[in-house]
């Protein structure tokens, strides 16, 4: 293997996966905007976004993860040159939308029952039961959106997913102050106004994405009208939901190991929620830059083994490692020497600012082990691998993550009770067992693909 071929697979790896991050950023915006103002209005409501994000998320990211197995698939298609069997991808992924969009608001719409097994002061309980109302009537939207987004990322591009989440950011923005503070005769929501705001982007988002795919030379010729209210098991929906289930599952072990935590440390007090929040919000901006260039690597492994291509796939693993090693130091870096920086950005709570920052050494901790499982995990994704990396998710971030953490926290069973930094540092030891296995599964599933 060349450098030159390292470089060239680096310029092709760049030109999907920073139009991925900056999509990635600005939807990720879309929450450090919601956390940044509303913590402007006070620290009840900075908790009650903390609160309501850590239960949408998971509901979100339950449909998100099984749509995302459409991405490896149309790549695959692309790599075998099946056109038709792009079209039938498109067209299922918009069958399996609409339920999975309705299931959504119908579950953030019935979530009193959680709410209630929470010690909120009252003003608290309100805001984040308000918030939760209203973004569930913008997740059919954001559930068909994606269909579209990962049907054209699979086919190689990625710029229209940057521009649509550039507009909604700048959207979010003044919605958010019209409906949080409050303009003319719409009176101040607080914290709720944040899920009106919510909605309304989602809505857009969808619309530009379908005047996108109608427009583009593109993705046009597999818009097939007639062919829309054809449902297709075997072809279509049972691949999608085959490779997209357990995509799921490991996508919501992750990000419920941060939801949970926030329900756990919630009778600790909105100082103690604030603070997870601030450290949550600034990782999950961080975490955007190595799932970006995960994404991207979905796709070129996706090509490579629908074109069977050993060599390509070699090469185009080992830059996307390199690239995770490097940008997990660089983000530790940041997370470490600017902490106090960050922080100092969502809240003027001084306690909130000193818990915010001593979490974010932990987040510093686990940054490169974090670009490690993410990059194995997107490539596993591409060979169409998922049912593994379920399993590693669920032991890795439930069983180490939320598991040790919860004895670390409120348990002198090894030392002594260490609270939310406990949580923080069972994800460290959980993210590590994942960078541990995830690449392991990669190397076996690289060389079952083409063993003679």
């Amino acid at each position: 293997m060349s450098i030159q071929a390292v470089k060239t697979e680096s310029t092709l790896l760049l030109k999907l996966a920073l139009p991925i991050l900056f999509a990635q950023l600005a939807l990720t915006g879309l929450g450090v905007v919601d956390t940044l103002m509303s913590g402007q209005v006070g620290t009840d409501d900075l908790a009650a976004i903390g609160l309501g994000t850590s239960i949408m998320l998971p509901i979100f990211m339950f449909s998100t993860g099984i749509l995302l197995a459409i991405t490896p698939l149309v790549s695959k298609a692309v790599g075998e040159s099946k056109p038709q069997q792009i079209t039938r991808y498109l067209n299922q992924g918009v069958w399996l939308s609409l339920p999975l969009g309705l299931l959504s608001l119908f579950a953030l719409m019935n979530l009193e029952w959680v709410l209630d097994l929470l010690s909120l002061n009252a003003t608290v309980y309100q805001l984040t039961q308000d918030y939760l109302f209203y973004i569930a009537f913008g997740m059919p939207a954001i559930a068909l959106y994606q269909v579209l987004r990962f049907f054209w990322e699979g086919l190689g591009t990625t710029l229209p997913t940057m521009w649509i989440s550039f507009f909604a950011l700048l959207l979010n923005i003044p919605l958010n102050a019209i409906f949080i503070y409050g303009f003319g005769f719409i009176e101040p929501m607080g914290a709720a106004g944040c899920g009106v705001a919510s909605s309304i982007v989602m809505w857009v988002m969808l619309l530009l994405g379908i005047l996108y795919v109608l427009k583009s030379k593109l993705t046009r010729p597999f818009i097939l009208l007639k062919s829309v209210f054809c449902i297709h098991w075997k072809l279509g929906l049972i691949p999608i939901l085959s490779l997209g289930i357990p995509t799921t599952f490991a996508l919501l072990f992750e990000v419920s190991l941060f939801s949970m935590i926030a329900l756990f440390v919630a009778p600790l007090g909105s100082i103690v929620i604030a603070g997870h929040q601030v450290a949550i919000n600034f990782t999950s901006l961080a975490f955007m830059v190595p799932l970006s260039f995960a994404m991207a690597l979905t796709v070129r492994v996706g090509l490579g083994y629908g074109e069977h291509n050993q060599a390509q796939l070699r090469i185009s693993l080992i830059t996307g490692f390199l690239f995770a090693v490097v940008l997990g130091i660089l983000l530790a870096i940041v997370s470490y020497f600017l902490r106090m920086e960050i922080v100092d950005l969502y809240s003027n709570d001084h306690e909130v600012l000193y818990l915010a920052a001593s979490l974010l050494v932990f987040a510093a901790i686990y940054q490169v082990f974090d670009a490690l499982q993410v990059t194995a995990a997107g490539a596993l994704r591409g060979f169409h691998d998922s049912q593994i990396t379920m399993l590693v998710t669920f032991i890795s971030y439930w069983g180490v993550g939320l598991g040790l953490g919860y004895v670390f926290a409120f348990t002198n069973w090894i030392f002594e009770p260490m609270g939310v930094q406990g949580f923080w540092l069972g994800i460290v030891l959980g993210l590590l067992l994942a960078a541990i296995l995830l690449p392991l599964r990669l190397k076996r599933v690289y060389r079952l693909a083409f063993r003679t």
